[in-house]
């Protein structure tokens, strides 16, 4: 037992676990970044005397559990949001555990894209769906109770974060960040090396980081926590009096919960999504213009690859410098020079009439005065108790003319069944489900535009009076 405890055999553990994780390193992940990210970590655990000082140790609590809450806090922000997301990894979970490898490939003598000529009148193979798998009921689970997991795990990030900064539990305190930044980064790493989710959502709608972003990120965080463990006699309590540090600590897990679950109940505090109160809706789902945003286009570079009849030879020729019929069309292959700015902050918001057949847009986006909008992103899940106040308020609207559209995107069966359970009377317009439950988090939220700008938001709990809303906006 004296043997497990000694330096050497933490030097041989440590040493051969960094050879394990390096020789089991997939080829999407570079082995040499690993190697410098796991000598480090072997270097932090064997020589704890260069990593053990005060001062550094308590540099490091701050920024880790700074991090935690400042992360934890802007997901409890939007707890729908973030469940949202977790769907995402059930959904790809519950398919297996498969992998399209993101590997760098080389390119053959030149070309980067296939050079196989196939026979148009082939007829492509029909797929095979995939059989049902048994994990989808254990993943399906999970998405079932994503919203309880999402307030759980934002809530729990916050307090753990706190009770690091107090100095509380440090041994435990240190596992738990531990087991979650592994966890995070298993996360992360399978998203980024498999191509699977691609925002990992780690910071909300704040700051949005791809999934090799967010694993590099969780790689530092897992370093400084190394740094923790080995500082961790210098890690003490910041509060003296127990039944202090006990009220604090109370104090913080309970708004550490509670915050998330008010912002669900209610809507977010900050809102970071494109739909926010200020935004002309008309103007952020156009392209911007350069002239008067200053922004500017992608610029792409085409190269186009030719296979030719007689020899066979693949060649690369340029937009203006094309070959005769001699040579046969392979591919083409563009490259990015410059990424461009001017793409719409808002995708697939269309307001399509179902009797007309027509876009809205323009004529409802750009319309003067007051309208509302009530967003079901799903008529299946919205809450149905709200509407005798629903009805009465776009009542109140047609005796004024003021504009009382419903945006769903439920089918017209479902519109129908809809419109019998809860005897709305008022025109509704189908729009993309994945914008609606970007524009307001709850199934059903009403939204204020004045001249085609976006002025309130309610959520189903706050569905307010129209007598109310007009003496205050109008």
């Amino acid at each position: 037992m004296a043997f497990l405890k000694s330096k050497v055999f933490r030097f041989i553990a440590s040493l051969g676990l960094a050879a394990l994780f390096y020789f089991l390193c997939p080829p999407c992940f570079s082995k040499t970044k690993l190697l410098l990210v796991l000598l480090g970590l072997v270097l932090i655990i064997n020589l704890p005397m260069i990593f053990g000082y005060r001062w550094l140790t308590h540099v490091t609590r701050i920024a880790v559990g700074g991090l935690f809450i400042f992360s934890g806090f802007i997901k409890a922000n939007d707890p729908l949001g973030f469940s949202y997301k977790l769907n995402e990894y059930f959904d790809v979970f519950g398919k297996g555990f498969s992998c399209e490898m993101q590997v760098e490939k080389k390119a053959e003598k030149g070309i980067p894209c296939s050079c196989e000529i196939k026979n148009v009148n082939e007829q492509a193979p029909v797929a095979t769906p995939p059989l049902p798998l048994q994990t989808n009921k254990f993943w399906g689970f999970f998405a079932d109770h994503s919203l309880f997991l999402a307030i759980f795990i934002c809530g729990f990030e916050i307090a753990v974060g706190i009770f690091l900064l107090l100095g509380l539990k440090v041994r435990w305190t240190l596992f738990l960040l531990l087991a979650m930044i592994v966890f995070f980064a298993f996360l992360t790493f399978y998203s980024a090396c498999c191509n699977k989710v691609q925002s990992c959502g780690c910071f909300g709608d704040a700051i949005k980081l791809t999934p090799w972003e967010s694993f590099w990120k969780d790689l530092i965080l897992l370093i400084l926590i190394s740094v923790l463990f080995v500082g961790e006699q210098n890690i003490q309590p910041v509060i003296k009096n127990t039944i202090a540090m006990a009220g604090t600590a109370g104090v913080g897990i309970f708004l550490s919960f509670a915050f998330p679950v008010y912002t669900y109940r209610h809507l977010p505090l900050i809102d970071y999504r494109p739909f926010a109160v200020g935004t002309n809706l008309y103007k952020a789902s156009k392209e911007k213009d350069p002239k008067e945003t200053g922004c500017v286009h992608d610029s792409i570079a085409m190269r186009f690859f030719y296979k030719n009849k007689t020899s066979g030879q693949v060649k690369e020729f340029k937009l203006d410098n094309l070959p005769d019929s001699t040579w046969d069309f392979c591919c083409r292959y563009d490259d990015v020079i410059r990424k461009g700015n001017c793409e719409p902050t808002i995708l697939d918001f269309n307001l399509n009439d179902p009797e007309s057949g027509m876009v809205l847009n323009d004529s409802l986006l750009q319309r003067k005065g007051i309208q509302f909008f009530l967003v079901m992103y799903d008529l299946s899940l919205t809450d149905l108790s709200v509407f005798p106040s629903v009805n009465k308020f776009a009542a109140e609207c047609a005796k004024n003319n003021i504009p009382f559209n419903g945006l769903s995107s439920g089918t017209p069966d479902q519109v129908v069944n809809f419109r019998k359970n809860t005897n709305a009377d008022f025109h509704m317009l189908a729009v993309d489900g994945t914008a609606l439950k970007t524009m307001i988090r709850s199934n059903p939220g009403l939204v204020m535009l004045k001249n085609g700008i976006v002025t309130a938001m309610w959520s189903a709990n706050d569905f307010p009076e129209y007598a109310n809303v007009i003496s205050k906006y109008k």
